[in-house]
C-alpha cells in the first residue's frame, strides 16, 4: 500500500523538555494504527504535528507525497486530514447538524448545499441523525464523542486521527463506538488512533505503535506488540524480567 502520512525525524521540543524526538512514521493508505504510551509520551503532540497545531523543530511532515511542515491547520484540513479531540469541542449553542455543515464548508472546503447529503449520511453513520435538529449543549457525553466523530467525517478526511475518543465511556459504549469506527474504516478512510482502552484498539487496528518520551519504541503487530516485556514495563509498569 501507498504511503499516506510520513513523519521523517520529527523533533519538538518546549525549553528542556523534548515532546518529539527524531520521529519517523510511516501510515499507509487504509491501514488502521493504534498508538498508546504512558502519559506525557508525546501522542497528542505526535497528533499536533500532523494537523499543523504544533511547529516542529526539525525535520518533514509529508501527506499524500506532499511536504505539508509549513502549511496551516486549515490547509492540511482541506487537503484531507481530519481529527476529533480528547474533549469534545462542539460549538454548543448550535444543532448537531449545524456542526457538520461547519466542518464540511470551513474545514473540508465545500459549498454549503452539496454537503447536505453528506452530512446528512456520516449522521446516519454515526448514529446522530435522530438528534440533527438538537442543540450540542444537550447532548449526552457518547452523543458528544459521536458528534466530535462526526465533524471530523464531514470535512471527508483521508486520514482520521481520533485521540482517546473512547475516554469516560461505559463499556456497553465504548463498543458501540467501537463499532462505528469499524464501519468507518471498512469504507476506506485510513484512522490513526491514540487509546487508553486497549482491547477497543486491538478490535480495529492492524498495527501498533508504542510511544515512550516522544520516540516509537515499538511496532507491530498489536497483541504481539502488547505482549513485549518492554512495552508491558513502560504501558502497564510490569517489571521486565
Amino acid at each position: 500500500m501507498a504511503a499516506l502520512l510520513e513523519l521523517d525525524r520529527v523533533t519538538k521540543a518546549y525549553g528542556a523538555l523534548t515532546v518529539a524526538h527524531n520521529l519517523s512514521l510511516t501510515v499507509s493508505e487504509g491501514e488502521a494504527l493504534a498508538v498508546i504510551g504512558p502519559n506525557g509520551a508525546g501522542k497528542s503532540t505526535m497528533f499536533n504535528l500532523i494537523t499543523g497545531d504544533v511547529a516542529p523543530d526539525a525535520g518533514r511532515v509529508r501527506f499524500a507525497g506532499a511536504d505539508i511542515t509549513g502549511k496551516p491547520p486549515h490547509a492540511r484540513s482541506r487537503m484531507g486530514i481530519g481529527r476529533s479531540y480528547q474533549i469534545p469541542q462542539p460549538f454548543a449553542e448550535m444543532t448537531v447538524f449545524e456542526n457538520l455543515l461547519v466542518g464540511a464548508i470551513y474545514g473540508g472546503g465545500r459549498g454549503e448545499r452539496e454537503s447536505y447529503e453528506h452530512c446528512a449520511q456520516v449522521l446516519e453513520l454515526t448514529g446522530l441523525i435522530e438528534r440533527a435538529n438538537v442543540a450540542a449543549r444537550s447532548l449526552t457525553l457518547l452523543q458528544r464523542k459521536r458528534l466530535e466523530l462526526a465533524r471530523a467525517l464531514a470535512m471527508r478526511p483521508r486520514l482520521l486521527l481520533l485521540d482517546e475518543i473512547g475516554g469516560g465511556l461505559t463499556e456497553h459504549e465504548c463498543l458501540a463506538l467501537v463499532e462505528t469506527i469499524r464501519a468507518i474504516h471498512a469504507q476506506g478512510t485510513t484512522i490513526v488512533w491514540i487509546e487508553h482502552i486497549v482491547h477497543a484498539l486491538l478490535s480495529v487496528a492492524s498495527r501498533l505503535i508504542v510511544l515512550n518520551f516522544g520516540e516509537v519504541v515499538a511496532q507491530g503487530e498489536p497483541r504481539a506488540v502488547m505482549a513485549l516485556p518492554r512495552v508491558q514495563e513502560i504501558y502497564i509498569g510490569i517489571p521486565a524480567t
